[in-house]
């Protein structure tokens, strides 16, 4: 099913088109564009899908492309990195996740989400109803707000727990690697992946030069 007829005008000067440089993409007469952006002329099925598939043509050429929206400074972490170095680094930069990498490739990511898994399975007598921001912040070593009598109960366990967190490497607990998509894929094309992935890692000519997140999203609509 083709859009309305409407929809011709609105698009064709969203794209700054005048009526004859589209008459003439699509191989009609101006006039006969003009009748049809008026209502005076209704078009034939295969005379409407050219329109509309010239304009559509033009509008995925004029949309950003996700190397236009995409960070290109990448944070990442190493398969080898201890996941405490991981928190530090998350912390640092407010991420939630990080692409874990291994000789330049990327092999995984580490999120939040993950790391709070690990920790309560490591600790399950630790705060299983906490937040996860809660549960990271205690892990890498900050004061828990708890009595003295608790702390006496629980020092142990904390203290097990920044150890496990500078002896397990990132790799162990990573999960799947990103999307991997192509520089010149239009932005708009990712924004149904993105609900889904975490992130998306850019590639270039076979390297990775960007990573896009929920935030870059966002850029689409300034």
């Amino acid at each position: 099913m083709l859009p309305r007829l409407e929809y011709i005008r609105q698009a064709r000067i969203r794209l700054g088109l005048t009526q004859r440089r589209l008459a003439m993409l699509v191989g009609i007469s101006t006039s006969m564009l003009n009748q049809i952006e008026s209502g005076r002329c209704k078009p034939s099925y295969d005379t409407a899908k050219r329109i509309f598939d010239v304009l559509n043509s033009l509008e995925d050429r004029s949309s950003p492309k996700i190397v236009d929206i995409c960070s290109r400074e990448i944070i990442s972490v190493s398969v080898d990195d201890s996941l405490h170095d991981a928190i530090e680094l998350m912390r640092r930069y407010s991420f939630s996740q990080l692409p874990v990498f291994a000789n330049a490739k990327p092999v995984g990511m580490i999120s939040e989400e993950g790391i709070v898994k690990y920790m309560m399975l490591k600790n399950g007598n630790l705060d299983t109803d906490a937040n996860d921001s809660d549960a990271v912040s205690k892990g890498v070593g900050t004061k828990p707000s708890i009595s003295k009598a608790e702390r006496a109960g629980k020092g142990r366990s904390y203290e097990r727990m920044g150890y496990d967190l500078y002896k397990c490497r990132v790799g162990e607990i990573m999960e799947p690697a990103p999307p991997i998509v192509d520089a010149s894929t239009p932005a708009k094309v990712i924004i149904p992946l993105i609900r889904f992935s975490k992130c998306v890692l850019v590639s270039e000519k076979g390297n990775i030069v960007g990573i896009v997140t929920v935030a870059d999203i966002f850029k689409l609509l300034v």
